[in-house]
């Protein structure tokens, strides 16, 4: 039996990686030292998991004799220094360590010595793991590293939920809904995005933009700049909405737009293709060529807003509906993703 310790900054997700581990996979001991600070919109009930444990000062707990006790050790998400400094002065251990990507951890940063303890690790661990294929090629190109490739996905969507929303009746709102991004990070790009929207600021339209997690000042700086254009027609979305609720709106949105370049938004665009919306990817993304090349799905990308009219930008023929949510449920059967866990446990 292997003993495998996860390392995972507490997120809004974590509850339901948790609770999939503990459910489908007991052929191993997985102990969980969550770490990170706790706001009001993230809900997590250590307690109702065993192996479980909410550490204080993760450095601390690293350093003890404890951490050698285990076969792996998965660091998700690669976010803190510290923790990556720590394995940069601990190599021994750099032979059981798998690093789990979420997306905007593998950039470099503004410090050369942070940059280098950071390529020594990561070049050096026994495995990398990321979310979507077409982020091991921006790896091998920036870190070139000597370890296993893993792709494994967080979980499934909620297709229960999805499916019983989709079962109701809609309301019509009398006007089209239009999703932004899905954070207040600049990486969203919601600013260049309201001024590509524009032209269509006098048609019948709404604007939402979800900002509850992020950058507090970047999102007044997004609201600022909504209101400026579309008035009243723009609405910014900074208070915490339940899980429930989310899937709800999104259900409400007609088209949504995530002009990122990185793995972003992932859960956003599976569950906006399930639930039959249009959506709009950056050109030559990460993104679109994960949807549109790998997975067969019908996306748009950003530069043909540029020269549609109203009518067009807002037409999506039922034909393309089914078919996404068809290529959704077939992306999204439990076999692949518990196979790829199964995989990564054993290597």
């Amino acid at each position: 039996m292997y003993r495998i310790l996860h390392l995972f900054r507490i997120e809004k997700f974590t509850d339901n990686f948790l609770r999939f581990i503990f459910d489908n996979f007991r052929d191993n001991y997985h102990e969980f030292w969550i770490y990170g600070v706790r706001d009001s919109s993230i809900r997590v009930n250590i307690s109702l998991y065993k192996n479980a444990k909410c550490i204080r000062n993760i450095i601390k707990k690293l350093k003890g004799d404890e951490i050698y006790k285990f076969d792996k050790i998965i660091y998700h998400g690669i976010f803190d220094y510290e923790i990556i400094e720590y394995f940069f002065w601990n190599r021994k251990l750099l032979g059981r360590l798998y690093l789990y990507f979420w997306g905007g951890d593998k950039f470099y940063v503004q410090d050369k010595m942070k940059n280098f303890r950071k390529k020594y690790v990561i070049r050096n661990v026994h495995g990398l793991i990321n979310i979507i294929p077409e982020e091991k090629r921006y790896m091998q190109k920036n870190y070139n590293p000597k370890g296993r490739f893993f792709c494994v996905r967080y979980g499934r969507t909620d297709f229960e939920i999805l499916r019983n929303i989709k079962a109701q009746n809609k309301k019509e709102k009398g006007y089209i809904a239009v999703q932004i991004g899905n954070s207040a990070t600049k990486t969203n790009r919601h600013i260049a995005i309201l001024r590509q929207l524009s032209k269509f600021k006098n048609e019948n339209i709404k604007i939402f933009a979800p900002l509850s997690y992020g950058d507090p000042i970047y999102a007044k700086a997004v609201i600022k700049e909504g209101k400026r254009i579309f008035g009243k027609k723009f609405v910014g979305i900074t208070g915490f909405i339940k899980e429930a609720e989310y899937y709800q709106f999104l259900n409400n949105m007609d088209i949504s737009i995530f002009d990122i370049n990185r793995q972003q938004a992932l859960g956003n665009i599976f569950s906006l293709l399930y639930l039959g919306k249009k959506v709009f990817l950056k050109d030559n993304s990460v993104l679109a060529h994960y949807f549109r090349t790998e997975n067969h799905c019908i996306i748009n990308t950003m530069h043909e807003i540029e020269q549609m009219a109203f009518e067009e930008f807002i037409k999506f023929p039922k034909e393309y509906q089914v078919s996404n949510e068809d290529r959704l449920v077939q992306m999204f059967d439990l076999a692949p993703l518990m196979n790829g866990i199964i995989f990564l446990m054993r290597n």
